[in-house]
């Protein structure tokens, strides 16, 4: 099992980014919301999403996550160099862990991807496989099953207001990006 964090330390690919981290509430639940810039890139990052081929990471495109503390979602909302929404990825995990200064995450392997017309299911047999091979508990397994149902179904049942959170969460966080000279 992987983990993962917020500033995306393992990501080799990009050489220069630009990032800022914030507390977040929403409602009673905290968590952090970051917004990263990538400045200098190996090579892009490009997916097969179930409907098209998307160009996800490349210079000058931006990452919106959020993690909210012990969930087991972890939302990656992509933009590109002109600020245009691509997708929202979204992790099932092992539990968020938001309370530090670099949230991190277990993946679970299972993902959805909210596009503009629709919400895909990815990775169902990497989970399968994760588990055959004992990657996973059984625990881990079944959280990912049930909390991969409740989150699917909560993507589909409000995938416009979803969407349109993560816009306004943008427009709030990228000018205070763009404005900042230093990189974290």
């Amino acid at each position: 099992m992987k983990t993962k964090d917020m500033k995306r330390s393992a990501w080799k690919r990009v050489r220069a980014k630009k990032q800022i981290i914030q507390d977040f509430t929403i409602g009673h639940h905290s968590g952090k919301i970051s917004l990263l810039k990538i400045e200098e890139i190996i090579e892009p990052l490009i997916r097969h999403n179930g409907e098209r081929e998307v160009v996800l990471a490349d210079q000058g495109f931006y990452w919106l996550q959020l993690a909210v503390d012990r969930a087991h979602e972890w939302f990656t909302a992509m933009y590109d160099d002109c600020g245009r929404l691509l997708e929202i990825y979204v992790d099932i995990t092992g539990g968020n862990n938001a309370r530090s200064d670099n949230p991190s995450f277990d993946d679970l392997y299972l993902d959805y991807v909210i596009s503009k017309t629709t919400v895909i299911e990815l990775d169902r047999d990497e989970l399968e496989d994760a588990f055959a091979a004992g990657e996973i508990s059984r625990e881990q397994f079944e959280t990912a099953q049930i909390e991969g149902k409740r989150i699917y179904d909560d993507l589909r049942t409000n995938r416009d207001q979803i969407i349109a959170f993560f816009q306004t969460q943008f427009a709030i966080l990228r000018p205070i990006l763009d404005g900042e000279s230093q990189q974290s």
